[in-house]
């Protein structure tokens, strides 16, 4: 890894801000967050992380078609613990009614099999709601 992505990895926005993964660029949870008032900077070199907010805290998104696809959200999350990072870990869950199924064996994975936080979210709407307010509690303070 080179320095720069190294120092991107374990980068902490400003208060009112976020660090986000370029695929989410067009996405209505970004389009949301925008509306909010929360401020997006994107990167490519953000390691395995969706977001990273001011709070030290990153956030990995597991949607609804991960989970139908099958098993390859789990080497995502593989990943995601091993990183590491001085940051705190969470998990958002899409749960959904085609999600459903799944739903108690991604949990028992994320949380017993690897031990981080997960919270269940019915999509990006709500995604975006629970970041606003990480955000804008955070830059209250």
């Amino acid at each position: 890894m080179d320095p720069k992505a190294a120092v991107l990895v374990n980068a902490v926005p400003p208060c009112g801000h976020i660090l986000c993964s370029e695929k989410w660029r067009t996405s209505s949870l970004i389009q949301r967050l925008r509306y909010e008032g929360v401020k997006i900077f994107f990167e490519e070199e953000l390691g395995v992380a969706d977001f990273h907010l001011p709070n030290k805290m990153c956030l990995l998104y597991v949607s609804e078609c991960d989970i139908i696809a099958g098993n390859g959200y789990k080497r995502k999350l593989v990943c995601y613990r091993n990183a590491r990072r001085s940051f705190q870990e969470l998990v958002l869950v899409e749960r959904t009614r085609l999600s459903e199924q799944y739903f108690s064996a991604v949990q028992k994975f994320v949380v017993f099999d690897l031990g981080l936080f997960m919270l269940p979210i019915s999509g990006q709407t709500e995604a975006s709601q629970l970041i606003t307010e990480i955000v804008l509690e955070d830059s209250s303070g």
